[in-house]
């Protein structure tokens, strides 16, 4: 009996709906689209007359980059500021100002513009970095294309838009480049990727933001293990040696090109309150780790809160309460990292990529969690470094990369496995509902969430305009719903991957942007916004008259100067301001205190130290009745007071007072001490008459790194210059070099001879200049080296290829 075969299996009629043809967004179209979307969302902030917000930016940043831009100006380095703390040096806390991106800008921008542009090309790399490290992953250009958007929006870093960290960004948005350059390098053994690897490494460090960076380059390390493993280059010793030699090679050249901030730091931090040695303690190290219940703030940032307004003066989140001071970031991801997360779990968890991601992720979750896992104790103990930082919630970047880069490999696997069902003509006959459980499994507990936590919510939500978390997990429910709802009518081939690639594409921006938007505020320009106020108007026109003078805006009891850092705008000099790396000495002249650096318990509890440091006003918005206050001036919002007892910037001491090393302070709170007579002086003084002393001294040129003083001495005396001293300081007297020495604890001395002098001091950072010179050589070499490979490849292009590189396409 002959048997009839049977007819062929017709697919599906799901299968057959639509026909599908994979898009293959190339890297120089999703580096358009990454850096249009980056334009459009800080538009806003470089129209004019707008200027972007940021709390630390706004209070302090700017003020900084205004005297970076002056000094530039000018044809220098910026090198001493003098308006804050006495005086401290530009690289005790130089921020990004030599980050290529912002040091660029600030020979071109205005001031305002330095940040909306800075931010403008960070995210945008944030993006392309991402879809570089999806694609030498083996992900679909598609695949890599969308989660770019993941990662490029993500909430960690569009929240700290809020607060102006521009170097938080920097290193954050830099960690896919980086990762994609050690794979690539790491994959083809070729020198291009780890010169690459060497730029971003650079960048990342002239950030300044060092603990970012030592995150990013901790999990960059373990990232090249992992790769040397995977990839196979263990087995070939040779080459082993040679790639790890590169490797070396390109943090070594990263850590050199950023001299011009390490080389005059290094030994700028001794004398820092930073430099303590072994750190400032479990406690300290552990202040600001990310509370327990953050983790709910990957789905849904109501769950947490923070301390974040509007401009019209609402909270954008149900307000904070918890073991920190206050907040103003948030952790979420996202609806497509999340439902791909859970996916994963089902469809990925056997990819290497997938669990070296899981693990980096709980890692970095485990630091970021600080002092609320006993983990970080170890931690603490074992890692290099980790004792001198602070607030552990910063290494959360790490988990939030890590789980995008999760997402990406789950939905390639996802991509994959739909692509083999169909070669299979598997279709509605055999039905897979994973997917639909993972998806289904994230909605449901987002809405139970929402039903959980609706009732209790309402205390959270005092001045939130009504924000409760039940509607942020409804929110993220929303999100999940649609974004499971296209993958799912992906996966059941209702629609084709370009639908779904715009589909999910456009959701997650629409995500991401809703909360992170909330964080990206603008304000008046500073034209306005920093325009001179009257008691700015009374200090310039006293400065004019007096010479240099300090000012004491009292904390807690003046409503000036609206921004922390606003003096500077006008040269005006404050006893204390905002930088938070200033001198330790000055620090200890003030009064050090037990959370903070400085609490100026020294100027507020004796006198003498308040003259002694040349403050001259003091502001307040209430009253005082002191004998030795007077009233100078009364504006709308504070009151000025001159201080009669204090003492000129440059004055002659009658008597010089020696004390033992470490005991100048000891020496200064003797009752005996009259600052107006006595300058007290460690170690060794120099032999001078105690005979009665009659001169003058009298500041004629006061510059950020020149200071001129006329004397005029019937006998050898000690001139005191009541601004801080530092080694980088020199002096002449009449044209001949002087010693310049620490005078009342902090301050600097200078012996003047009898008659008429000029004391010249100048502020010559030879480290600076020399780490600068450094910088420049090494992107000298950069830019040579980055022609000399744009040539070659391009006559490469001109020749025929014969054997094709089946890895992803993306700059070698």
């Amino acid at each position: 009996m002959t048997k009839t075969a049977p007819p062929p299996r017709r697919p599906s009629s799901l299968a057959a709906t639509v026909a599908d043809h994979e898009p293959a967004p190339g890297a120089a179209i999703a580096a358009g689209a990454y850096f249009a979307l980056a334009l459009i969302y800080f538009l806003p902030a470089m129209l004019p007359g707008r200027h972007i917000y940021g709390t630390d930016y706004l209070n302090a940043g700017y003020f900084f980059y205004e005297f970076v831009e002056r000094s530039m100006s000018s044809g220098h380095l910026p090198g001493w500021v003098p308006q804050v703390y006495g005086g401290v040096p530009h690289f005790a806390n130089p921020g990004s100002t030599y980050y290529p991106v912002l040091y660029l800008s600030e020979l071109i921008a205005p001031v305002r513009m330095l940040l909306p542009l800075l931010f403008w090309v960070q995210f945008g790399l944030a993006g392309w970095g991402m879809y570089l490290l999806g694609r030498e992953m083996k992900c679909r250009p598609w695949v890599a294309f969308v989660v770019g958007f993941a990662f490029q929006w993500t909430g960690i870093l569009t929240s700290w838009v809020y607060a102006g960290h521009d170097g938080r960004i920097i290193v954050a948005s830099l960690a896919p480049m980086l990762f994609f350059c050690l794979h690539r390098g790491i994959r083809t053994g070729r020198v291009a990727p780890f010169v690459a690897a060497a730029l971003t490494v650079s960048c990342a460090l002239l950030s300044f933001q060092i603990q970012n960076a030592w995150y990013l380059l901790l999990g960059a390390a373990l990232w090249a293990l992992f790769l040397l493993i995977h990839l196979g280059v263990h087995r070939d010793r040779p080459r082993l040696a040679k790639t790890v030699g590169m490797g070396i090679a390109a943090v070594a050249f990263g850590f050199v090109a950023a001299s011009v901030d390490f080389l005059p730091f290094q030994e700028y931090v001794g004398q820092s309150p930073r430099g303590m040695s072994g750190g400032r303690g479990y406690e300290y190290s552990t202040s600001f780790s990310m509370p327990l219940r953050a983790v709910a703030g990957l789905a849904a940032p109501e769950q947490v809160g923070a301390n974040v307004q509007n401009p019209a003066g609402e909270y954008i989140l149900p307000v904070y309460r918890g073991e920190n001071a206050f907040r103003l970031h948030t952790e979420y991801v996202g609806a497509l990292v999340l439902l791909l997360f859970a996916a994963g779990i089902v469809y990925a968890r056997r990819n290497r990529y997938w669990l070296f991601f899981a693990g980096l992720g709980l890692f970095a979750l485990t630091l970021s969690l600080g002092g609320n896992t006993p983990l970080y104790y170890l931690y603490y103990n074992v890692l290099p470094g980790l004792k001198r930082f602070r607030a552990p919630d910063l290494a959360y970047y790490v988990l939030a990369f890590s789980l995008i880069s999760m997402a990406a490999v789950t939905l390639e696997r996802l991509a994959e496995e739909r692509a083999e069902r169909a070669a299979r003509r598997i279709g509605t006959e055999t039905k897979d509902n994973r997917l639909l459980i993972a998806i289904g499994a994230v909605v449901g507990i987002a809405v139970l969430a929402a039903m959980t936590f609706g009732a209790g919510s309402a205390a959270m939500a005092e001045g939130t305009s009504s924000l409760t978390p039940s509607q942020g997990w409804m929110r993220f429910a929303f999100f999940a719903a649609l974004t499971g709802g296209a993958l799912l009518a992906w996966w059941a081939r209702s629609i084709n991957t370009i639908v779904v690639m715009a589909l999910l594409s456009l959701i997650t921006v629409a995500d991401l942007w809703v909360m992170g938007k909330k964080f990206m505020q603008t304000v008046d320009g500073p034209e306005s916004m920093y325009a001179e106020d009257e008691i700015a108007a009374f200090f310039r026109t006293q400065k004019e008259r007096e010479g240099p003078f300090r000012v004491f805006p009292i904390p807690g009891q003046s409503a000036w100067p609206q921004a922390a850092d606003y003096p500077m705008s006008f040269g005006i000099d404050q006893i204390g301001g905002e930088h938070g790396n200033q001198l330790q000495r000055y620090n200890e002249f003030a009064g050090p205190g037990e959370r903070t650096y400085v609490d100026f318990h020294n100027l507020f509890r004796d006198p003498r130290f308040l003259a002694a440091a040349n403050a001259r006003y003091l502001v307040a918005s209430v009253e005082f009745n002191d004998p030795m206050l007077r009233e100078a001036y009364r504006g709308q919002n504070a009151l000025v007071y001159e201080n009669l007892s204090a003492l000129p910037r440059a004055y002659l001491a009658q008597q010089v007072v020696t004390s033992a090393p470490g005991k100048s302070i000891d020496a200064m709170k003797n009752p005996s001490w009259d600052p107006r007579t006595q300058v007290v002086v460690e170690g060794g003084a120099p032999a001078l008459a105690t005979t009665p002393l009659q001169g003058t001294a009298r500041v004629t040129t006061y510059e950020p790194d020149r200071v001129v003083v006329q004397t005029t001495s019937s006998r050898p005396a000690m001139m005191v210059l009541a601004d801080n001293w530092y080694a980088d300081w020199h002096a002449t007297v009449n044209g001949r070099p002087e010693p310049v020495r620490i005078a009342n604890h902090t301050f600097r001395g200078v012996v003047v001879p009898q008659g008429s002098a000029t004391v010249e001091f100048v502020f010559r950072p030879a480290r600076l200049y020399t780490g600068f010179r450094i910088t420049l050589a090494c992107f000298a070499l950069l830019a040579l080296y980055g022609v000399y490979y744009l040539a070659t490849t391009l006559r490469r292009r001109r020749t025929p290829v014969t054997v094709m590189d089946d890895a992803a396409t993306g700059p070698a």
